[in-house]
């Protein structure tokens, strides 16, 4: 019989997140994560129910779940009603950027009443902000996840970071801190190779010797015009591919033009993933940089590092979390085009490291991947928080 104080459930959990067909990256990572606690065995000891699409009744049987697993983005279209979830009935968050300050705003424009207690809460934290670092990236200056996280009984990052930024700001919630799952694997990047070299043949014949590929979404924290300036004065055979998800409001093309560099930087919006890999693949190096960082951790970068690209990335938040040699930094902040400019000659330059930086970052992915450490580390933050929500005693301390 129950324990008394404690609250009766299905006996379930309850993963509430987008899956494939959805068009967020976030969609191929719960993919990922359920594959990953399938392979473990975890699924067949613990009894599981994905919630997606998320639905308005689900405010009402959440309730009867175990333990819930929050999947939180920057997203509203996709996370508002993950994010309801997680207040009516609170258990494990997932925080795929710290930052949730799109999120809250898409909240408050649908005149949601938890948008406007978050915003709220998150303003009252601004001032808890030291850290030099953080500080740069504004929108990781108020802290947009503060009433989920206090409300949460457990959350999950995917760097040190990100519980590094938790912590300094107050928060006292258990967090765990979990490796971002290997999405891809080297055989998915070798089924790429054929349309590969139809990418590349596409570019080379503009004359191209070395393709740098800026993967993921086309926006304005990716610095994509700075790569723009920069590719305007490197020789004429650096040719820049931007691929990735059309985001409204970054006008990208406009900034080629304006460079006249029709010819040498292409952009291809919504490709497949499939085209994705390719374009990967493709690549003599990527490009991935953040400012405004918010706290991600760049599913595009585990790709590239899988497909053995050499990257160059911005020097700040979950990037530093990255050992030194699988890619290549600049300078955080507003990133200085001939500064990127340089790395990407020196890289050019240099086969060689190329290749280096390449198989170090490939072999990195693979040993994590065949680890299964993301399914593991979800594990124990999943078992953990769900001993935390049948604690007996706690209703009455809450209450207290």
């Amino acid at each position: 019989p129950p324990l008394p104080g404690r609250r009766r459930t299905n006996g379930r959990l309850a993963f509430a997140g987008p899956m494939p067909p959805a068009a967020t990256g976030i969609a191929a990572y719960d993919r990922a994560v359920v594959d990953g606690l399938r392979r473990t065995g975890f699924l067949d000891r613990h009894r599981t129910d994905v919630l997606w699409p998320v639905r308005s009744h689900h405010q009402r049987t959440i309730g009867a779940y175990d333990l819930g697993i929050y999947q939180l983005g920057n997203n509203a279209e996709f996370h508002r009603m993950i994010y309801r979830l997680a207040l009516a009935s609170p258990g494990l968050v997932v925080l795929h950027d710290v930052a949730l300050d799109g999120l809250v705003r898409g909240l408050e424009m649908a005149g949601d009443p938890a948008g406007l207690d978050a915003a709220r809460e998150a303003a009252a934290f601004r001032y808890r902000v030291t850290d030099p670092d953080i500080a740069r990236h504004e929108p990781l200056l108020v802290v947009w996840c503060a009433a989920v996280a206090r409300a949460a009984r457990g959350i999950v990052v995917h760097s040190a970071f990100c519980k590094r930024y938790l912590e300094s700001v107050g928060v006292r919630t258990p967090i765990f801190t979990v490796p971002h799952p290997v999405v891809e694997d080297e055989a998915s990047m070798r089924r790429a190779e054929p349309r590969a070299r139809e990418l590349r043949a596409s570019l080379e014949a503009r004359d191209a010797r070395t393709i740098v590929v800026a993967p993921g979404d086309i926006n304005e924290a990716k610095c994509l015009p700075a790569l723009v300036e920069a590719i305007a004065t490197l020789p004429r055979d650096v040719h820049a591919a931007l691929v990735g998800r059309r985001i409204p409001g970054t006008d990208i093309a406009a900034t080629i033009a304006a460079h006249g560099l029709g010819d040498r930087v292409t952009v291809h919006h919504d490709v497949s993933d499939d085209d994705f890999r390719a374009w990967l693949v493709a690549a003599d190096l990527a490009v991935d940089l953040r400012f405004p960082h918010r706290g991600e951790v760049s599913g595009s970068l585990s790709m590239a590092m899988v497909a053995g690209v050499p990257t160059i990335v911005s020097a700040t938040g979950t990037y530093l979390d990255i050992p030194e040699g699988l890619v290549v930094r600049v300078a955080p902040g507003p990133v200085e085009p001939g500064a990127l400019a340089a790395r990407i000659l020196e890289l050019r330059d240099d086969p060689e490291r190329r290749a280096r930086i390449g198989d170090a970052a490939r072999m990195r992915m693979a040993a994590l991947r065949d680890s299964d450490a993301t399914a593991r580390g979800y594990e124990h933050a999943i078992l953990a928080t769900r001993e935390i929500v049948r604690d007996p005693a706690r209703p009455i301390l809450t209450r207290w």
